[in-house]
């Protein structure tokens, strides 16, 4: 099979005649199979569209379809013969060069990258132009097998968007602990070491407390704790977030029947990525437990489920109506939902406007400057916001009395930080892990 890969076959792609994803990782399997006692080198190239939804959304999908059958009809005539190229969903598309080393993939990338910059695709009156951000790696350096091989790419590619798009980020440039936290990420999901922290909230005009936040912890093994912040970016670059956002709600659940069994009954805000929302059969899987978890409470549950998850600007996509069909399950189980770092970007406003926001949480640094006089006009403007459209607000990162009275006289409802309590693992103690 070369790159000219037939519509006919079931294993195609029917929009662009590449591989599908599927085809496509059998292909690498196959290839990472021993040949005549070794296994030769090869590489891969992964690249995405730059902005595609502008296309898409800006011009029709008709368009956009448009576009991405000329860029694979285009990456099939820059590439040899003997390579392969496929769709590997949406606007991605993936490269495997046999017989091929770094820096000869490199160049293969490079020269794709300038082709589709300087390609003008032509549709219904319409000259259309794109760029793509690539990512490379190679087999052996980069990995042993098709999960480390991936996730390099991944990585890559993530890297070559955040640094401006439309460049091309071997693996092998990538920072050099990314991969050591991750091997530690992945065995520690493996094991059963992703926990939650919880962390009180506070009703301000009463102390008492009212929920918990869930903060994701890694366990080691020999029983220290690991923070968010020491893993969850590069959890971010390697896409293995949905994976955490999986294994804090699963616990999640288990912990919010456990206290409500005790009697206590109180709200659980738990984070989850953008990239949970990506892949709906791990949402349609939460949810069938959520549904067990609630009828194993029985009656205990009030009005209101228990659970709220929160998002942040940063997590969510800019078109308003995607963002809410991705969100549509979770609302419709009956999670409310927490817009999360309120006043940290300037799309906030447009989102709490459009989405079904129960929740606002104000960023905590502006917070932590609470007491400065026009910081306080602000966080006053955002509450007053906040009440007329009849949302609870919360106050993170309240560390001293002084934060908590100023939160509490603007009429703030709910705070949390650590004057009121650290995060604690609910089988091992008090969690002093910032």
């Amino acid at each position: 099979m070369d790159n000219t890969n037939s519509t006919e076959d079931d294993s195609c792609d029917p929009l662009t005649g590449l591989l599908d994803r599927s085809a496509f990782r059998t292909l690498l399997e196959k290839e990472l199979e021993p040949s005549a006692g070794d296994r030769r080198p090869f590489g891969l190239i992964f690249f995405d569209i730059d902005r595609f939804k502008v296309v898409n959304y800006g011009y029709g999908v008709e368009h956009g379809d448009a576009l991405l059958i000329s860029l694979a009809n285009l990456a099939r005539k820059t590439l040899r013969n003997t390579d392969h190229v496929g769709r590997w969903g949406g606007q991605e598309f993936l490269c495997l060069l046999p017989n091929t080393d770094k820096n000869t993939t490199e160049e293969f990338a490079e020269h794709l990258r300038r082709a589709i910059e300087t390609a003008a695709v032509h549709h219904a009156d319409v000259n259309l132009h794109a760029t793509a951000s690539f990512g490379t790696a190679c087999y052996p350096e980069d990995g042993s097998n098709s999960s480390r091989l991936l996730a390099g790419l991944g990585a890559a590619l993530h890297q070559a968007k955040a640094g401006g798009r439309n460049r091309v980020v071997p693996a092998s440039k990538l920072r050099p602990q990314l991969f050591g936290v991750g091997r530690m990420l992945s065995q520690a999901l493996y094991e059963g070491r992703v926990l939650p922290a919880f962390q009180p909230i506070v009703e301000l005009k009463s102390g008492a407390i009212v929920a918990e936040e869930a903060l994701a912890r890694i366990v080691s093994p020999n029983r220290s704790v690991i923070p968010a912040s020491a893993f969850i970016e590069e959890a971010r670059e390697l896409q293995l977030s949905h994976l955490i956002d999986r294994s804090i709600l699963l616990r999640t659940f288990a912990y919010c029947v456990a206290t409500l069994q005790r009697g206590q009954a109180r709200t659980h805000f738990v984070n989850i990525s953008g990239n949970l929302l990506r892949h709906p059969d791990i949402v349609a899987e939460l949810l069938a437990e959520a549904s067990k978890s609630c009828a194993a409470c029985a009656n205990r549950i009030g009005a209101l489920n228990p659970i709220v998850i929160e998002v942040t600007e940063r997590e969510l996509v800019e078109d308003l109506q995607a963002a809410h069909n991705m969100l549509k399950p979770f609302l419709d189980f009956g999670i409310r939902l927490a817009l999360d770092d309120f006043g940290s970007g300037y799309s906030s406003f447009k989102y709490l406007a459009d989405l079904p926001f129960s929740f606002l949480k104000i960023e905590g640094s502006l917070i932590r400057r609470v007491a400065e006089p026009r910081v306080r006009t602000i966080v006053q403007g955002i509450q007053r916001a906040a009440a007329d459209l009849g949302l609870i607000t919360l106050a993170e990162y309240i560390e001293n009395e002084q934060i908590a009275d100023i939160v509490r006289d603007i009429g703030i409802d709910w705070g949390q930080g650590y004057h009121f309590g650290k995060p604690v693992l609910p089988d091992a103690g008090p969690d002093s892990v910032p």
